[in-house]
């Protein structure tokens, strides 16, 4: 055991950084110039400034102590029209819930699939997803 502390991690930064990296990957046209973020920007009504957009939020947090951490995450995809939307809210889900390779985000587990819907600020269209994230947490500094 190591005698430095526990140190939690951002989850959410975890998963935006990894989206960023296998959507830039991803050939599909939904996924096309897509922008990943922990926040919405700052577009009209306070929405996203271009689409696609794909905003990262943590919906709860818990630390098996000291290894794991367990993070509800929720993706939300604003797009073109809905079933785009819904599209690219999916291709997200399978990219984190697929086995991961080495580093501190573990693995997903979907909590729900991609809900269509209207975003009641903009108008835009949306979908949202949920999922369990699990990460190892490092040791120091």
């Amino acid at each position: 055991m190591s005698p430095l502390p526990p140190v939690p991690l951002d989850v959410a930064g975890l998963v935006v950084r990894r989206l960023r990296v296998q959507l830039a990957t991803v050939t599909d046209p939904a996924a096309e110039l897509v922008q990943v973020s922990t926040e919405t920007g700052r577009g009209h009504d306070g929405g996203p400034t271009s689409l696609p957009w794909l905003l990262v939020a943590e919906d709860g947090h818990r630390w098996d102590w000291p290894a794991v951490q367990r993070t509800v995450i929720r993706l939300t995809c604003w797009h073109r029209d809905t079933h785009t939307a819904k599209r690219l809210a999916g291709i997200a889900l399978g990219l984190l819930c697929a086995p991961q390779p080495a580093g501190a985000l573990l693995r997903g587990e979907p909590v729900s699939a991609p809900i269509g819907g209207i975003d009641p600020y903009t108008a835009a269209p949306l979908a949202t997803v949920s999922l369990t994230a699990y990460a190892r947490t490092p040791f120091g500094p």
